[in-house]
Formats: C-alpha cells, structure tokens, sequence
C-alpha cells in the first residue's frame, strides 16, 4: 500500500509540473512575437472641400502579432500576412499615386478623357521667352494639331511634334499652387517658341498631402476629391463617399491589398457608397454584410464618375465620362 501511495504522489507531482510548464509555455507562446502582422481597419481620412457630404480615405493599421495570436487567426477572421522588411516601396508608391491622381483628375474636369501618359513637365524657358503661356511646373500631357492631340511621354515626342509643324497644339495641365495642377486646357505655340521649353519626364503633382499614409489605395479617391475641387465642388452630392483602388495614367482603377479592412473602416466612419475595383467586388461584398453601406464595383474613375452624376452629382467631368 505504501508502494502505492509513493507512486500515485509521484504520479500527482509529475501532473503538476506538466500542467505548470505548459502554462509558463502558454504564456510564452501568448507573448512572444511571431513573424507574422495583424491587419486592423485604421483611421478614416477626410478631405477636400465640399460642403456637403464628404471625401474618406480609408486606411489599414499594421500590429505585430503573437504566436498566440497568429494560431486563434483562424476563428477570429483577423487577417495576417507575412512581417515585410523596411524599405521606400509604400512610399513611392505613394508619391506615384498622388501624381497621377493629379493628371487624371486634370484631364476629367476639362471634359477630357485621359491620354494615358504622365506627360512631361517645364523645368524652365531658355532665353528671354516670357509671354507664351507656360510655366515651369506646368504638365505638357499632348500635343499636334487641331484634328489630333497624341501623348507626350518623352522629349523625344515633342521634338518630333515641333519638327512637323510651324504651330502646336498643346493640352497643359497647369501648375496652380506649389505641386497641385489645375484643369486642363488646350493651347497655340508656335514651335520656335516651344524649342526654347525645357521639360522632364520625371513629373510630379501633389493631390491631397496624407501625411504617413503609404501604398497606392488612395489613388480613386484622391482623384475624385480633385475632380470635384476642379470643378463646382459639387460632383460628391451629398454623399459620403470612401472606396480605395488605385489609379492608372489612363484612369483605371486597379486593385490592392486589404480591402475587407478597408470595408470596415468605412462603415465605423459611416460612408453611405464604398467604391471598390470591380475584381474585387465579392471581397467588399461579404465585408458588408450586416450593413447598409452601398458598396460599387468601378473599372475606371469615369465609371466612379459616371455613377455619381447619376445619383445627383454635378461636375464637367460629368461630360467626359
């Protein structure tokens, strides 16, 4: 019977130190950082100037996760991706989108569509040339005649343009303030005039500053607030307007990452419309459910556009879309 006792004390210590050292491993696991980031819906940026309704670009925040964490990923639908090494891709990526929101949104609130090129921007004018209409920091985004203006992607394309002809025809997106760009319009050069133009083709325009925001996703929205602060301010009508995709020279809106997030964010800052790029329509969808934010599929910004000035926006660009 001793015999006995001895071994089922044995037996009890051994469950103990089991069941401690599966705790303290508990913990440990409960702590310790995995390789893995949590993606959490982030803070809802407005901007523009309308005043009625509003412009909101939603945002996504990045955590460090636990082991712990990472392993309950799978019944609390937190989403997790692999930890990224630091580097300036988000950033110019960024930089990127800010610059051609600004050349889209030029081209759509002058009732144009878009050429599908950054263009080439003024540097400067050599000699004494001060009264022909461009600025350093204005965007030459095509060129030719009165029957066709086709686009300027390097210097190579303006001096074939200024060799064929006496006089130009120019579609200029103007610098208006520091980085922005105003509406664009077209305009009469003559081509002795033009060869005294220094341009670069490494242009850059600034839509809306979004302080650390980084990545391309802000792109759609970005180009609707400048196609409404070109315009009457009016295209937005009424409607609290988020969505997130990005933005091609030639206006097509293109996926991106996280948009389940990005969803939800919208609905906590209570957008009525969400647009989405239209590949990832189902993913917005499920995002919001239970809800009654209304959430559209969009190929283009002209879609974005067009879809707003049917539902009470008012714009020029409603004319180019």
């Amino acid at each position: 019977m001793a015999d006995v006792a001895t071994r089922d004390r044995e037996r009890a210590r051994r469950i103990r130190y089991g069941v401690i050292l599966s705790l303290l491993m508990l913990c440990g696991f409960g702590v310790t950082g995995s390789p893995y980031d949590r993606i959490d819906p982030g803070p809802v940026i407005r901007i523009g100037p309308p005043a009625r309704g509003s412009w909101l670009v939603t945002t996504v925040v990045v955590r460090h996760s636990t082991w712990f964490r990472w392993a309950l990923a799978g019944l609390t639908e937190e989403r997790m991706v692999r930890r990224r090494g630091p580097g300036p891709a988000t950033t110019d990526a960024m930089d990127a989108s800010q610059t051609t929101a600004a050349l889209v949104a030029a081209q759509l609130a002058g009732r144009r569509r878009p050429t599908g090129s950054a263009g080439l921007q003024v540097t400067g004018m050599a000699g004494a040339v001060a009264t022909i209409g461009l600025h350093p920091g204005d965007v030459l985004l095509a060129a030719g005649d009165a029957r066709h203006l086709a686009p300027l992607r390097d210097q190579t394309d303006l001096g074939s343009v200024t060799a064929a002809m006496g006089n130009v025809r120019l579609l200029v997106a103007p610098r208006i303030s520091g980085e922005s760009l105003g509406t664009s319009t077209t305009m009469g050069i003559s081509s002795a005039s033009l060869a005294v133009v220094r341009v670069d083709s490494d242009v850059a325009a600034t839509a809306f500053p979004l302080g650390v925001v980084q990545g391309p996703s802000a792109g759609l929205i970005l180009t609707l607030a400048r196609v409404d602060a070109l315009g009457s301010g009016r295209l937005i009508g009424g409607h609290h307007v988020a969505g997130t995709g990005g933005v091609g020279l030639d206006g097509s809106v293109t996926t991106v990452g996280e948009v389940a997030e990005k969803v939800k964010a919208a609905m906590a800052a209570h957008a009525d419309v969400f647009f989405v790029p239209a590949l990832q329509r189902d993913v917005a969808v499920r995002a919001a459910r239970g809800g009654t934010m209304r959430i559209v599929p969009v190929g283009s910004v002209s879609d974005a556009v067009k879809w707003l000035c049917a539902v009470g926006g008012r714009s020029p660009a409603c004319e180019a879309s």
